[in-house]
């Protein structure tokens, strides 16, 4: 979540990286968020200023953004009446339905043991640590307590050193950067992540699964036996996955479940008011989560989800603490629901909205081919860097689906890999053998599309990799090439003749799609460009336009025929 003043760091961040005075650091900024749910602790909105004086201009940062709004529901995607009701909660705009339906789902405290593996969500942190306590109390299992360690880094005077470890020992784990004074360690119990300890392994903030085991070592100087790992079996499977890799063989030694994550300790700098010492403290990044905060339940899906309701609960609080759940029948309440007010005509986010809706709403200058009527043929081709690894991605992403035909290169794919999309054929596929390599093509058609392969070829010699292939639809040849960077120039011309020569025999019609990997805004390379202007093909890109990254131009579209209306190549 992020509020004005991380929005301040990050513009001034950016500004520091890319070394310029510009907004962001003169790169483009996408904000996704949900301005139904609760703002940051201690912070105003992104679109608000922190103090008063501030408040009475515009937010010069916020100003420069435009809205496009997203209507599409993916959390409770499959419970339509479920969105729905969710969504007036939102605006405070109930019908009789949604009442009656999440009416429905209330609970009495009674039946709630028979409801196995659930989340419990309350408003206040008291309460969070009363039911968490009580519910490690009742568990009859293998128990543990985890205690920090903590010392100082520094010289001066053992009394002031003393003072400051019993000072930190009174800090609240919100001061001590997420690591608690003391974990009761409980198998069986759930636990969350304090910390982000690896982001990309999906170990962050929030990270929720069940403790499973505990494996204990002896402190050398108290000769204590205390934890000192744990394994927690996460409830997304890809959360700890890298973990899990780095101590295969200890896993596999001792015959742990391949689900479970190893977590240990870590070490984290704990502010304090002493200039002499910095204080660190080492403890598992967890806490117990048998429960917890509406607050802290922002953005996390749940199966089950029991929300307590108290007097006072606001709408944001209720919209967040329901929508946890992904189905009407995983939400058990538990008191009186009642239907929210909507805001006022002078709140905050409402009048924000007002204006984005009426001043700054996004004008695309393109049409969506997910989005369009007519009827057209087109083409997307892209670089994946392993589609096995990026096939769900693929298979996500609309622009892509809309395609009548989907060329990818260097696909590093082996010849067992499940690469079927919903609604295409294969047509063409080129695997790796054993290793997986910078390799492979495939490309997908639509069903109903009759088609006929012309050519293909590969050549992976030396410093030379090229591979092509050629197919015929209706009464084109799309010709698909892969060029890697260190591939001599005569090596491409040879196969481009070749590919092309055998194409004109069957259509008059050709168009190249290619990761040609020589790029064109270097003038020099402007010669790939008069070699296949001899074949009657020019070029459909605009030359000094980026096609990467990198900032370089090594991707285009060679064709012989004119751009119409009802025909589109997208390198993606």
């Amino acid at each position: 979540m992020v509020g004005f003043t991380m929005f301040q760091h990050v513009d001034a961040r950016l500004q520091q990286i890319m070394r310029t005075k510009k907004p962001f650091g003169g790169i483009s900024v996408i904000v996704l968020g949900d301005f139904n749910q609760l703002r940051p602790v201690g912070d105003k909105y992104i679109f608000q200023f922190n103090n008063s004086y501030n408040a009475l201009v515009d937010n010069p940062l916020w100003s420069m953004f435009e809205l496009f709004e997203l209507t599409e529901i993916m959390r409770q995607k499959d419970d339509k009446s479920f969105a729905i009701a969710l969504s007036n909660i939102a605006k405070g705009t109930m019908t009789l339905e949604d009442i009656n339906l999440l009416k429905s789902r209330i609970v009495s405290t009674e039946n709630l043991e028979m409801i196995e593996d659930a989340i419990m969500i309350f408003r206040s942190n008291a309460e969070v640590d009363a039911y968490n306590t009580k519910v490690l109390a009742s568990l009859n299992t293998e128990g543990a307590t985890a205690n920090a360690y903590d010392f100082c880094v520094g010289d001066g005077l053992a009394s002031i050193k003393e003072k400051v470890l019993s000072n930190v020992k009174n800090l609240k784990t919100a001061e001590t950067y997420g690591l608690p004074l003391k974990i009761d360690l409980k198998v069986g119990a759930k636990y969350m992540m304090t910390v982000n300890s690896d982001t990309e392994d999906g170990l962050v903030n929030g990270a929720c699964g069940k403790l499973v085991m505990i494996d204990y070592g002896k402190l050398q100087k108290a000769n204590e036996t205390v934890p000192c790992r744990i394994w927690i079996k996460f409830n997304e499977e890809k959360t700890g996955r890298k973990a899990r890799a780095n101590f295969h063989n200890v896993m596999r030694n001792r015959n742990i479940d391949s689900s479970l994550t190893p977590i240990e300790p870590i070490i984290r700098q704990i502010n304090t008011k002493s200039t002499n010492f910095k204080v660190e403290r080492k403890q598992f990044p967890i806490v117990p989560c048998e429960a917890m905060t509406i607050y802290k339940s922002q953005g996390g899906t749940y199966e089950k989800v029991v929300v307590n309701l108290k007097k006072g609960t606001t709408r944001s609080e209720l919209y967040v603490a329901c929508s946890r759940s992904i189905k009407a029948s995983g939400l058990y309440l538990i008191g009186d629901f009642v239907p929210p007010k909507p805001p006022e005509h002078n709140d905050s986010v409402t009048m924000m909205f007002k204006t984005m809706r009426s001043e700054r709403m996004i004008k695309f200058s393109l049409e969506f081919p997910e989005e369009s009527q007519r009827e057209r043929f087109s083409v997307i081709f892209h670089n994946v860097q392993s589609l096995n690894k990026n096939i769900l991605d693929v298979k996500s992403d609309k622009t892509v689906l809309s395609a009548s035909m989907i060329s990818l290169v260097e696909t590093r794919t082996k010849p067992n890999d499940s690469l079927e999309i919903e609604g295409f054929k294969v047509v063409h596929r080129r695997d790796c053998n054993d290793i997986r390599k910078p390799f492979g093509q495939i490309t997908y058609v639509k069903n109903h599309l009759k088609y006929e392969s012309i050519a293909e070829k590969c050549e992976y010699s030396g410093k030379n990799h090229i591979e092509y292939s050629s197919i015929k639809i209706y009464d084109i040849c799309i010709i698909s090439v892969y060029n890697s960077p260190n591939s001599s120039f005569d090596v491409l011309k040879r196969h481009i003749n070749e590919v092309i020569t055998a194409s004109k025999r069957f259509c008059e019609n050709i168009i190249v799609v290619g990761n040609f990997n020589i790029n064109l805004k270097i003038k020099t390379n402007y010669k790939f460009i008069e070699y296949m202007k001899s074949f009657g093909l020019t070029l459909i890109n605009k030359l000094n336009k980026n096609s990467t990254n990198t900032k370089t131009q090594i991707d285009y579209i060679p064709s012989l025929i004119q751009m119409a209306g009802n025909l589109i190549i997208l390198k993606v």
